[in-house]
């Protein structure tokens, strides 16, 4: 084959914003949706509809189910949870609708993060990337461990949908660079896209941030300023700034975690790649480029002449938000003496992975395009099959570290993550388990309004004891430690030779006296 030949066959899947680039929807690319979003819906859906709420999952139940709106604005300024009140509302408003299920808790996080992989989807095709790059942006996310945050009752997949919206504005924006009137919608629904994204999470500005950043190169390379663009990507300060009252509440709230090491930098990348799937996919896609490459490299062919007049911008994106992202933000937390670097607040660096990949396929050959379409459908069926064959019903936490012990007359005391999901999904089953305020928490503020107690406002979170009085009262109860979480109080505990009651893979049980 010619390269002349090698050209045309490339060409057609180069990144290419000039206005005669093909960017129309085929029937194809409609029928991939579909198919994708058929499987994302059997897998996402029954991870929402079978995995219990967490600990951050019950504080946005608990703040969703206050009996007035007056109570839950109060509770979103003073409880434990620090998100803008729209996810609040907005979750209020599906579950008024649908009940209180877990799926209907987890709707708009599972609605937010398919928007998130179809844009990224139609962001390659607004781009003149060809059907293979756009199907490997799209599953990128559904292949990697941040897929787990599409069915967790936070505003995580929100925040993403709106972020994937803002890049599919950015590039319509270039593409109809020469059109004033649609360049200008273009640039409103990158501002509106970026506020929505910032109205459900306060972290939101960590990938606008890199937008800025992106948009900084891009001004730098060709010595123009888009002031519409800037003033696109600025808008999103007006929605903090006017969630700014709520924020300095919140603020006043410590931060749950006590340190931070720089190992949980790479911690995080173990984290997003670490499962068979998506092992499988990325050694897939790079066995295809680097075949590719070695061909072109034998043939000493030329790689297309396609238009990148704006491909160096998206690249630098990617790298930004895949490396750049991480580890800023753990520069930037270790220099200020913070500790809020935890992998769900990186889930934008997925976005990054989806860009650079699409990049690396950008260049390939109608065959290997073709064999690698077909063995990234059959691994996401295949992975799908295998979580959607799986029992369709609620499993509820283990209490086999807590059921049966010798004496049932004692309290159980646990620590609060524990203690808030048995009491929410065995009730009055097991009324010896108890959480003492004070004892296995992480940092709360001194004003007892504020913090955990405050989730004592809604009358259907369950009680917590005082420590004074429970002290006073019981000589003798059990105290359920987690391995991990608690390691301070086992340690205390294996300090007064405390007698070991039961031990399981995460809890030791020992009766206090």
């Amino acid at each position: 084959m010619s390269s002349v030949q090698v050209a045309a066959e490339t060409s057609q899947m180069e990144f290419d914003t000039s206005p005669a680039a093909e960017r129309r929807l085929t029937r194809s690319d409609t029928l991939v949706v579909v198919f994708f979003t058929t499987l994302y819906i059997l897998q996402v859906v029954h991870a929402a509809v079978t995995r219990p709420f967490w600990v951050d999952e019950l504080f946005t139940f608990y703040i969703v189910t206050m009996p007035d709106s007056a109570g839950m604005m109060d509770l979103i300024q003073r409880g434990p949870d620090q998100n803008p009140p729209l996810f609040y509302a907005l979750t209020r408003f599906i579950v008024s609708i649908l009940g209180e299920s877990e799926g209907a808790f987890r709707l708009p996080a599972m609605v937010g993060y398919w928007v998130f992989c179809v844009t990224l989807h139609l962001w390659v095709r607004l781009l003149g990337g060809g059907q293979t790059a756009a199907l490997v942006a799209m599953t990128t996310p559904v292949f990697t461990n941040v897929v787990y945050y599409a069915s967790e009752a936070r505003p995580y997949g929100l925040m993403l949908g709106c972020f994937g919206m803002a890049l599919v504005c950015l590039a319509l924006g270039d593409i109809f660079a020469q059109k004033p009137e649609a360049c200008r919608r273009a640039w409103l629904g990158l501002g509106a896209s970026l506020s929505l994204a910032m109205a459900f999470h306060y972290l939101a500005l960590i990938p606008i941030g890199c937008l800025w950043l992106m948009e900084a190169y891009r001004t730098w390379r060709t010595r123009q300023w888009r002031w519409a663009v800037w003033a696109a990507l600025l808008v999103p300060l007006a929605v903090l700034a006017y969630n700014w009252p709520v924020f300095t509440e919140q603020s006043k709230l410590p931060y749950w975690k006590p340190e931070l090491r720089w190992f949980e930098l790479p911690d995080f990348y173990r984290w997003m790649l670490g499962n068979w799937a998506c092992l499988a996919f990325l050694v897939m896609v790079g066995m295809v480029v680097l075949r590719e490459w070695r061909q072109r490299r034998t043939a000493h062919e030329p790689a297309s002449p396609g238009n990148r007049r704006n491909a160096p911008e998206w690249l630098v994106l990617g790298l930004v938000l895949t490396f750049g992202l991480p580890v800023g933000w753990m520069v930037l937390m270790q220099a200020t003496g913070k500790t809020m670097f935890t992998p769900r607040y990186l889930l934008p660096a997925v976005a990054g992975l989806a860009i650079l990949l699409t990049f690396g396929v950008r260049h390939l050959a109608t065959f290997p395009a073709r064999i690698l379409t077909a063995g990234i459908w059959v691994l996401l069926t295949v992975s799908t099959l295998w979580v959607s064959l799986q029992p369709w019903q609620l499993v509820r936490p283990s209490i086999e570290e807590i059921a049966g012990l010798p004496n049932s007359s004692l309290p159980v005391v646990l620590n609060v993550i524990h203690f808030l999901q048995v009491k929410h999904y065995y009730r009055d089953q097991l009324p010896q388990v108890v959480y003492v305020s004070g004892i296995m928490v992480y940092p709360q503020p001194k004003d007892p309004g504020r913090g955990l107690q405050a989730l004592l406002r809604n009358p259907r979170t369950p009680r917590f004891e005082d420590f004074d009085i429970f002290l006073e009262t019981h000589s003798r109860f059990y105290i359920g430690c987690h391995k991990v979480d608690n390691k301070e109080m086992v340690q205390k505990l294996k300090d007064r030779q405390m007698t070991v009651i039961r031990e399981t893979d995460e809890y030791i049980v020992y009766e206090f006296f």
